[in-house]
């Protein structure tokens, strides 16, 4: 109604002004002249309606044209934000005008999250650039197209919270190091000497790149390693000083004082250790005999303890030098020093080795008692303490052998030779300690040999590993060698003159009286068969347990009959029963010269009549 309202009035109007316009130009002009007139005006007419609509339509692509780019604007800030947004179309019968404003109004919201994310993101570009420009450090990037996500921004916060932790222990880290620095340097009693020295220690703003750190890092270790230099060279001089006071017996109570006073590490000791220690040499130097005195008797100390033999002793030519001169006052030193670095590197094969040939010792000692014959005569439980004893040592000693062989192992495949004492490689002295244990004893040249003893033939060397299992060392506590006792005795048939005689006692001993014949008689006989049962015995069970000689067994028997005799009641001594006849009188007499020529187990029996 408003557009034909609107076109009624236009008609209308218009055709008013052309009526008015008509007439006036028929007033005015010839009728062919307001003709073209009209004509003129249908153009212009025309003209105007036409730019008219142009316009309008040019309006309308333009209204479009930006709905358009709102569209396009939309869809790419939900694309930036990461945040989904539908436009829509528009509806039917609005104005593209109003759409358009619509549009615009819809699509603020996001131009807002946009600027706001983007100026977040900038800011914290900004704050890494600054973090890692002072620590030297790679940054890492926040996209602006697509913007980061909310995940990816927290992420960055706590990238640029690490690099503030790390910045701020860099600058702990450098006052640490600085201060280090400076404490060395004045223990040294030095300064900085180039520029970058003094802006690594006293820049107020210092750079926390690792370049930085890896410079001071590197002051760090030349200074320590100084001043690491400093203190065992005032250890050392102090060392010196101390043996050179003690072998030249110096008083000056004012340097000692002097120095013990300087305890400290720093470079005024080291002055004065060193002008201490100058002065001790000078004084050395002329005292040169005393010193090098004082030196050798040390040296022959340590010449003792390390096992040397005399031919390695006199290798040390300059030992036996009288013309001394400070070259070999300088030879006693190092040789002295070598040996104690020796000793002191060495010194837990010596104090096992020592204790080895100690325990060693006490085993043959041990050994030796336990082939005693008189060894049954102690009292107080001797022997088994004894065999207590030689259990302990059975079971140390291959350890211990063991233990030495595995340190003097490793110390040949460091020293790449062998470890000597007295001259012989420990392994062979310990083998051949063994080996002499294994010899059998020669026997005395004195006496004579025993026609029962028989000489075992040699086996393979021992070894604490082999002896183990064998009887007598490591497997029981019986002797390694056979003893008398335990030698093949001979049998009744190979018996000594002597006791031949008194089977038969009418032709050996006429003092025996004739009363007395048939008990005496008895007696005998008894006597010798309880010596040969006794020999019998000892024939079978020889390799299991010790057992008393026949004149011992005589000797008992004489006891014996002797208490018996005394305490007025019937003898059983040496299993020799006689419940209805009357005792003996059993005496023992020392053996002749002609009686030693047989075994020294046998004795010599005179029975007499009561």
């Amino acid at each position: 109604m408003v557009f034909v309202e609107h076109k009624t009035k236009i008609l209308e109007l218009t055709s008013n002004h052309v009526d008015r316009l008509h007439q006036l130009w028929s007033h005015i002009f010839e009728e062919k002249t307001c003709e073209d007139f009209l004509i003129r005006l249908k153009e212009h007419a025309d003209s105007f309606y036409t730019d008219l609509l142009n316009e309008s339509r040019e309006k309308q692509e333009c209204v479009q044209k930006e709905i358009h780019n709102l569209r396009t604007e939309a869809s790419n800030l939900t694309r930036l934000l990461h945040e989904p947004m539908d436009v829509g179309d528009r509806p039917a019968g609005m104005p593209l005008v109003v759409w358009q404003l619509k549009l615009d109004e819809s699509i603020e919201h996001l131009r807002e999250g946009v600027a706001k994310r983007r100026a977040e993101i900038s800011d914290l570009l900004q704050k890494q650039e600054q973090l890692c420009q002072e620590l030297g450090e790679q940054a890492i990037p926040l996209l602006d197209d697509p913007l980061a996500t909310p995940q990816e921004m927290s992420y960055f916060r706590e990238h640029l919270d690490q690099l503030r932790e790390q910045r701020t222990r860099r600058v702990e880290e450098i006052k640490q190091l600085r201060h280090g620095i400076k404490l060395d340097m004045k223990l040294l009693g030095c300064l900085p000497q180039t520029e970058e020295e003094e802006r690594l220690l006293n820049q107020i703003n210092p750079n926390l790149t690792a370049e930085t750190f890896k410079s001071l890092h590197r002051m760090q270790k030349e200074f320590a390693d100084q001043v690491q230099e400093l203190r065992d060279q005032i250890d050392d001089m102090r060392g010196k000083i101390q043996v050179l006071w003690e072998r030249l017996q110096d008083t000056d109570e004012y340097a000692q004082r002097r120095v013990r006073e300087s305890t400290a590490y720093n470079q005024h000791t080291y002055d004065v250790l060193r002008e201490e220690l100058q002065r001790c040499q000078a004084l050395r130097r002329q005292n040169l005999s005393i010193f090098v005195d004082r030196l050798r008797v040390e040296i022959k100390e340590m010449w003792d303890l390390t096992l040397k033999s005399p031919a390695e002793c006199k290798r040390f030519t300059s030992y036996y030098n009288k013309n001394l001169t400070e070259e070999d006052l300088e030879l006693h030193e190092l040789e002295l020093e070598q040996l104690k670095k020796l000793y002191d590197e060495n010194k837990k094969i010596y104090e096992m080795y020592s204790s080895r040939t100690e325990m060693f010792a006490r085993m043959i000692v041990l050994e030796t008692k336990a082939n005693d014959p008189n060894r049954f005569n102690n009292r107080g439980g001797q022997l088994l303490k004894e065999q207590k004893e030689r259990k302990a040592i059975t079971a140390k000693l291959p350890k211990l052998e063991q233990q030495i062989v595995e340190l003097v192992q490793e110390y040949v495949r460091h020293a790449k030779s062998p470890f000597l004492v007295n001259g012989v490689s420990i392994l062979e002295q310990m083998a051949a300690d063994w080996e002499n244990l294994r010899q059998p004893k020669q026997p005395p040249t004195s006496g004579k040999k025993d026609p029962g003893h028989k000489m075992m033939p040699p086996s393979a060397p021992l070894t604490p590993k082999a002896l183990k299992g064998k009887p007598g060392v490591y497997g029981s506590t019986s002797s390694l060698k056979k003893t008398p006792s335990k030698m093949k005795l001979p049998s009744a048939a190979k018996s000594t003159g002597n006791l031949q005689k008194r089977r038969h006692p009418n032709t050996t001993n006429n003092n025996i009286e004739n009363t007395n014949e048939p008990s005496a008689a008895a007696a005998k006989r008894n006597l010798i068969a309880s010596l040969e049962c006794n020999n019998a015995v000892l024939g079978t069970n020889t390799q299991r347990k010790m057992h008393k000689s026949p004149q011992k067994k005589v000797r008992v028997l004489d006891y014996s009959l002797r208490r018996d005799k005394i305490n007025g009641r019937p003898s059983n001594g040496g299993r020799i029963t006689h419940r209805n006849r009357p005792i003996p009188q059993v005496r023992v007499q020392p053996p002749s010269s002609e009686d030693n020529r047989s075994d020294d187990s046998e004795g010599i029996v005179d029975l007499m009549s009561p």
